[in-house]
C-alpha cells in the first residue's frame, strides 16, 4: 500500500526494527559469547556473559579455551552451543585460523544434572582438541563455581583428541599474567545458578542511555512521517 508516494509497509518495518534495536544495548551485544567477539571483551563482561543462565540451559555442547588472555590476564573461557555440529565447526575454524593453541583448546558435550543438596553438576565430555581433561578440571572448576555448578570432566566415547603438536610454539610463563578468578570487580554474592531466578535490574552506562535515547528519537521521526502520510492529527 502506497500513501503519498511512500510505501506504508516500509515505514512499519523501519519502526519495528528501531524498536527492537533499542531493546538490545551495546553492552548486551558485547556480552554474546562467540569466538569472533571474544578478543574484544573485557574480563568483567565475559564473566557476566558466562553467568547468563539462559545460554547454559539450552547448551548441548561447549568449547573451552584455557589460558586465554583477556585484558592481559589468563582466563579460562567456556562458550556454549545449542548444537554439537555448531561446536565442531567452530573447533575446525579455531584450529585452521590458529585462534588459540590446540593443546589449550577443547570441544565437547555438556549437560547439567541436579544433585539435590549438592547443587548442580556440569558434566563435560571432551570430543575434540588437545586439551587434557586433568588441566580443564583444574582450570575450569573456579569458572563453574561462579554459577554454583560442580565441574566434572570426562572423555567422550569416540573422542578424537589430538596429541601435542611438537611444532606448536611454547608460550613462556609470565608471573604477571597469572589467572585471576576471584578478584572480578563485578563479582557479587547473588545467586548465579542456571536455575530460573527473577531478573535483577542493572544500571545502564551513559553510553547505553545515549544509544537508547538516539533510537527513541529515530522512532519518533518514523511515527511523525507515518502520521503525516496518513493525515493523522
Amino acid at each position: 500500500m502506497r500513501i503519498g508516494g511512500v510505501e506504508l509497509s516500509f515505514l512499519v518495518i523501519k519502526f519495528v526494527a528501531n524498536y527492537l534495536y533499542i531493546l538490545k544495548t551495546p553492552k548486551q551485544m558485547a556480552e554474546e559469547l562467540n569466538l569472533d567477539g571474544l578478543h574484544e571483551m573485557k574480563k568483567a563482561d565475559y564473566v557476566k556473559a558466562f553467568k547468563n543462565k539462559a545460554a547454559w540451559k539450552k547448551a548441548k555442547a561447549v568449547i573451552f579455551l584455557v589460558d586465554y588472555k583477556l585484558e592481559g590476564k589468563k582466563t579460562t573461557i567456556a562458550i556454549p552451543f545449542k548444537k554439537e555440529a555448531e561446536m565442531k565447526l567452530e573447533m575446525k575454524r579455531l584450529k585452521k585460523e590458529k585462534l588459540h593453541p590446540m593443546k589449550k583448546s577443547g570441544g565437547g558435550l555438556i549437560s547439567f544434572e541436579n544433585e539435590g543438596e549438592d547443587g548442580m553438576k556440569a558434566k563435560v565430555e571432551l570430543l575434540l582438541g588437545g586439551l587434557k581433561p586433568e588441566l580443564l578440571q583444574t582450570k575450569g572448576e573456579p569458572l563453574f563455581d561462579k554459577i554454583k555448578a560442580t565441574l566434572e570432566v570426562l572423555i567422550a566415547a569416540g573422542a578424537e583428541l589430538e596429541a601435542p603438536d611438537p611444532n606448536e610454539p611454547v608460550e613462556a610463563e609470565d608471573p604477571n599474567e597469572e589467572e585471576e578468578e576471584g578478584d572480578d570487580a563485578t563479582e557479587d554474592n547473588n545467586d548465579n545458578t542456571i536455575e530460573e531466578k527473577p531478573a535483577a535490574g542493572k544500571k545502564l552506562s551513559p553510553e547505553e542511555l545515549a544509544k537508547i535515547k538516539d533510537n527513541m528519537n529515530k522512532m519518533k521521526d518514523v511515527l511523525a512521517k507515518m502520521k503525516a502520510q496518513l493525515n493523522i492529527g
